[in-house]
This record gives structure tokens, sequence and C-alpha cells, in this order.
């Protein structure tokens, strides 16, 4: 992996966990006090994100720092599943795709009522099953 594949692949994971909390690029730029577009540009993989900033983002999002470096594709750390990590599923897809299930969890992850959540969860594994197209 090349050193800007590195930097793009950082700037995804700060982005996916960026949306899983719910926040707007303006809200984590201030939080770490950058400028969005700064934040932006590494989220874009154009700017390298400095380890004293990264470390930042990491203790902003609540994220073990070694979330951000776990890059190898297709493979999953040690001990965990697609279903533990969001990002592995979405890493793989990009465009609308990610865009929608991003939202979704992070829409899901706000739901306080658990048989919602519940019900939520029964409809969507049944849409999935379908064999209907529109």
């Amino acid at each position: 992996m090349t050193h800007n594949n590195l930097d793009a692949r950082i700037g995804q994971r700060i982005r996916n966990q960026r949306k899983r909390f719910g926040l707007s690029q303006k809200e984590l730029a201030s939080r770490l006090d950058i400028v969005f577009q700064q934040l932006q540009k590494h989220e874009n993989g154009t700017s390298r994100v400095p380890a004293s900033r990264l470390y930042e983002i990491a203790r902003v999002l609540n994220t073990p720092i070694s979330y951000f470096y776990e890059v190898v594709e297709g493979e999953l750390p040690r001990g965990s599943s697609p279903l533990s990590d969001v990002s592995a599923i979405v890493g793989t897809h990009k465009g609308k795709l990610a865009n929608q299930v991003l939202d979704l969890v992070t829409a899901f992850m706000k739901i306080r009522d658990e048989r919602a959540r519940s019900d939520i969860v029964s409809l969507v594994s049944r849409l999935s099953k379908s064999k209907v197209t529109r």
C-alpha cells in the first residue's frame, strides 16, 4: 500500500467515525480547533494527518488510534467480524450506498426504543430476502 493510499484510507476511516457519531465536518473541526476545509482535506486523503492531530481526532471520537491504521484490504483484526465494524462493511463500497449505510446506522443508533429497533431490524432482514426489485 502506498503512502497516498494509506492517507486516503485513514481519511476514510476518520469520515466513517465522524458520521457514526453524527458530527458534521464543521462540528468535528471546531472540536479540533481547525477549519473544516482542513478536515475535509484529511478525509479526502489530499492532506496527511499529523500524528498529533490523529491523536486528537481519536480522542474526540472516543476511538482507539489503532482503528485508523487497520488498513489491510480484505483483512479484519483478529477476533472481529464484519458486523462488529460498520466501517469494514462500508469501506469496500463507495458513493451513494456507503453514504446510505452510514446514514442508516447513524439514525438507528439514535433510536431509544428497543422494540422499535428490533422491528426495524426485522423489516430490513425481510426486505433483504425479498426477490422483488424496483
